[in-house]
């Protein structure tokens, strides 16, 4: 059981740079999940902007009055505010969950 904490280990160690073939596999996980994570972050800063959005043409719909374009605009804002938010959300609680994983795996076979 030694040898499997060790290659997991050698893995997690590789991925910092120390290159051979035994990093390739876990710097393409890494790097694909940095790409994932900046994606996620931009739907997200989108989605909550959109929100936000509808909420200032909501405020304006009141104070002066709503019009068929300002209608169209905060329902616009909200539903595609809605389906970007709902995936995004939904992939960042994976990544974390991922890297806290790998986090407790690296934890315990340091441990070993």
């Amino acid at each position: 059981m030694g040898d499997a904490g060790e290659s997991h280990q050698q893995t997690a160690d590789s991925g910092t740079g120390a290159g051979g073939e035994a990093g390739e596999p876990f710097d393409d996980v890494v790097a694909r999940r940095a790409r994932l994570k900046r994606i996620t972050s931009l739907g997200q800063r989108t989605g909550y902007g959109l929100y936000v959005g509808s909420l200032i043409c909501g405020a304006i719909g009141i104070r002066w009055g709503y019009t068929p374009l300002l209608t169209t605009l905060i329902a616009v804002a909200l539903v595609v505010g809605s389906m970007l938010l709902a995936p995004t959300i939904v992939m960042s609680h994976g990544i974390k969950a991922a890297e806290r994983e790998e986090r407790q795996a690296a934890a315990a076979g340091s441990t070993e």
